[in-house]
């Protein structure tokens, strides 16, 4: 009798032991999808070792795809994050305690984060010189040598100037207005095209702001030059690189609570 009570015993613990990695995937950071060379690092002793679909990494690791690689990585409640090639992602889910972060060190990552409840403090994404405040949305943050820029698929974020001293928010809303103004009718066009070109030059000015911080709203962009920055419609360029990381990810993205 004895005997059949601890195999039981056993049995148990052998389950509970073999279902403990669901757990982890359920509350840690997963790779749920990986192609090309993925790769995971300490932040403390930058020991990197290779990383497949279904892998468990601990938070804080730093997550790095090369060429012709990309991931999907679920950081445990908060959401998704999708990384494209060439990209390095310091990973950090949210606690009790703590609020969670991805620090952005490179490369073009798409975010799907979850809605905020009750009260969670809002995720924040950061990169050298931003921090970006998050409340349930989507987008696309480039941070390469030669370009860095926020696209905004969803929702609302607000940025943060993290580098010192203010924005110059250079804001362009003219080229919409115009085109709606062409429908009018080219004759009408031709006709006040003067009268269009000084009002383009005025509002160009009355758009000029500084600032510490500014939100940034669906379908909008800022690129990034220094402390300048031109926030304008969402180019085509960039909603299609966010159609493919949509069209990757599709499966996980329609788990996002947004």
């Amino acid at each position: 009798m004895k005997y059949h009570v601890w195999i039981a015993k056993f049995s148990g613990l052998l389950l509970a032991t073999l279902m403990s990695p669901v757990v982890l995937a359920a509350e840690g950071i997963e790779v749920v999808t990986a192609e090309g060379k993925v790769t995971v690092e300490g932040t403390v002793g930058k020991s990197e070792k290779q990383v497949h679909s279904k892998s468990i990494v601990a938070n804080g690791n730093v997550l790095a795809t090369g060429s012709n690689s990309r991931a999907v990585v679920r950081v445990a409640n908060d959401g998704f994050v999708v990384m494209g090639k060439d990209s390095k992602v310091e990973l950090t889910a949210s606690t009790k305690e703590k609020p969670g972060f991805f620090k952005q060190i490179s490369g073009i990552v798409y975010y799907a984060i979850n809605s905020i409840k009750g009260k969670q403090r809002a995720v924040e994404v950061r990169t050298a010189t931003t921090t970006i405040g998050i409340r349930g949305t989507r987008f696309m943050v480039t941070e390469t040598d030669d370009n860095k820029e926020i696209g905004m698929r969803k929702g609302e974020i607000s940025i943060t100037n993290e580098a010192g001293g203010d924005f110059e928010i250079h804001q362009q809303g003219v080229k919409d207005e115009f085109e709606a103004y062409k429908q009018e009718g080219m004759a009408a066009m031709e006709q006040n095209r003067k009268e269009f070109e000084a009002y383009k030059d005025q509002t160009q000015k009355e758009f000029v702001e500084f600032k510490k911080a500014f939100s940034l709203s669906a379908d909008r962009m800022a690129t990034f030059d220094g402390n300048r920055v031109v926030e304008k419609p969402l180019s085509e360029d960039s909603k299609k690189n966010m159609e493919s990381f949509e069209d990757y990810a599709e499966t996980w993205l329609r788990k996002v609570h947004d």
